[in-house]
């Protein structure tokens, strides 16, 4: 049994009560205090120093005690706004950022275009633009912006600390992303969290049914346009495996004789990409169209059927601009296919979330920091 010193104690009963005022916006030191196995002063000195921190605000109401009975009780709110993170979804030549707050509601969002790509000096310009743009609003409505989440269509090496990016002619590039982010954190003074846009869409989608009253363990999430990526989440929380390329789809390879080349994508994606489907299919054509998607449901069957053979996952979600060709299709004739492949019936949902990867981003980001603040 792992052994707690004394600042371990601390921090994580003051996560659990940061749970509990989470889910109940508004309570009284006792009532808190009845949710928890803690004793009254542990809880007030917590709540103390959540009100010390603006977490919590005593509403100046009141409630009587149980029955009625007892002294009247100072009602705490939780502030949402209080602390912020900005998520950005880089997706193409499209910049989407977000100000989320604690609840994961979207306080402001702005989105540019631009060609310069996320690894180029350039872009560090654009960057500082948006954010400066973020902090301006979040002083508007008194919030603390604690960091920054970046969801990039990029693979993330982060034992290698590389992150690969598509470039020109459908071929693929590493960068080192230290020196990236290190330049970034200087230019704007905040963290700052990296991760692929299907992981931190995965996360969105995720805490969407939590929000919707649908709470899960397990979760896989595919994304499939430009190209094709996905997302786990076991044990509620986000696989990234050994080098953090877990969900890398577009390497999964239904033909033994395929050989890719180091510059080139893998042969999953080579089949399901956006723009191979738009050369090969006419999608003027009723009878194309209805070839088109018998073949996208077979091979996003068959990727299904490999996922949740090992990891015995009941829902996933699938989204992206192929998929958006025609969804319904898609997603009637993928289920009919998984099962056909397997004895599986998994739960499998439609999204067409837009900025999905930027609020995962940011929750991601609010994660990691919140715990900083949580902790004193």
């Amino acid at each position: 049994m792992k052994s707690f010193l004394p600042n371990d104690i601390k921090d994580e009963n003051r996560k659990i009560i940061f749970d509990i005022v989470m889910q109940n916006p508004e309570l009284a030191k006792v009532e808190i205090t009845e949710k928890t196995a803690m004793s009254f002063v542990t809880v007030s000195k917590i709540v103390n120093f959540f009100e010390e921190i603006g977490l919590l605000t005593a509403t100046g109401e009141s409630r009587e005690g149980s029955g009625g009975l007892g002294r009247k009780r100072t009602v705490y709110r939780f502030n949402e706004n209080s602390y912020v993170t900005v998520g950005i979804q880089i997706i193409g030549s499209r910049i989407t950022a977000l100000l989320i707050n604690l609840y994961s509601k979207v306080i402001d969002s702005y989105s540019t275009e631009t060609d310069i790509p996320f690894y180029s000096e350039q872009f560090v310009s654009i960057f500082e633009d948006i954010i400066t743009r973020m902090k301006e609003v979040a002083k508007r409505t008194n919030s603390v912006v604690l960091g920054i989440g970046i969801g990039v269509d990029g693979a993330i090496n982060t034992r290698k600390k590389k992150i690969r990016m598509r470039i020109q002619d459908n071929k693929e590039q590493d960068y080192n992303y230290e020196p990236i982010i290190e330049n970034l954190i200087h230019r704007v003074d905040l963290p700052i969290f990296l991760e692929n846009d299907v992981n931190a869409s995965t996360v969105a989608e995720f805490r969407n049914l939590e929000n919707a009253g649908q709470p899960l363990a397990d979760l896989v999430h595919i994304a499939v346009g430009d190209g094709i990526g996905g997302g786990l989440i076991i044990n509620k929380e986000l696989h990234r495996g050994f080098n953090a390329s877990a969900g890398e789809l577009e390497y999964m390879c239904f033909d033994p004789e395929y050989r890719r080349s180091p510059s080139s994508v893998g042969w999953l994606e080579s089949k399901l990409g956006i723009q191979h489907l738009l050369s090969h299919y006419d999608l003027g054509s009723e009878a194309d169209i209805e070839a088109c998607a018998d073949y996208v449901a077979k091979h996003l069957a068959l990727t299904m059927v490999n996922i949740i053979s090992v990891l015995d996952i009941d829902r996933i979600i699938i989204s992206g601009k192929t998929v958006a060709l025609f969804p319904d299709r898609i997603l009637k004739r993928t289920s009919y296919y998984v099962e056909q492949y397997a004895e599986w019936t998994p739960t499998i949902t439609y999204s067409d979330s837009q900025h999905s990867a930027a609020v995962g981003a940011a929750i991601l980001s609010l994660q990691h920091e919140m715990i900083k603040v949580i902790s004193g």
